[in-house]
């Protein structure tokens, strides 16, 4: 198996395993606050399954999107939490589980989306 591969098959697993995540956060935000941001939440849910084919079945000319998709998650993960820290709670961030574990896969999307761009490169 190739590094692409492997790199390929890690980033669709965390992919998908982000999207379950969202799943379960869709559907809180969907009943506790505004059917409208449930439906926001899924739609990443279904481009964070698209980034999972992006990695597994190597598109290249997607790799540059998919780069960009999970940079703005991240950005999205920071703006929700300042504003909710804003309201009181700064420790809100690493009180919740959902967001730490969401936190670590979006910084580790991010260097495999950069990984497999550089090995596709050369």
């Amino acid at each position: 198996m190739e590094v692409k591969e492997i790199i390929g098959w890690i980033g669709m697993l965390l992919a998908t395993f982000w999207a379950g995540v969202h799943m379960l956060v869709a559907g809180a935000v969907a009943v506790n606050v505004f059917p409208i941001f449930g439906a926001f939440v899924g739609m990443f849910v279904a481009l964070s399954i698209i980034s999972g084919l992006v990695f597994l079945l190597n598109w290249k000319k997607y790799y540059l999107p998919n780069i960009i998709f999970w940079i703005i998650m991240l950005l999205l993960l920071f703006v929700g939490y300042v504003q909710y820290i804003r309201g009181g709670n700064i420790n809100a961030l690493f009180t919740n589980v959902l967001a730490e574990i969401t936190l670590i896969i979006d910084i580790v999307e991010i260097l495999l989306a950069f990984a497999i761009w550089k090995v596709d490169k050369e």
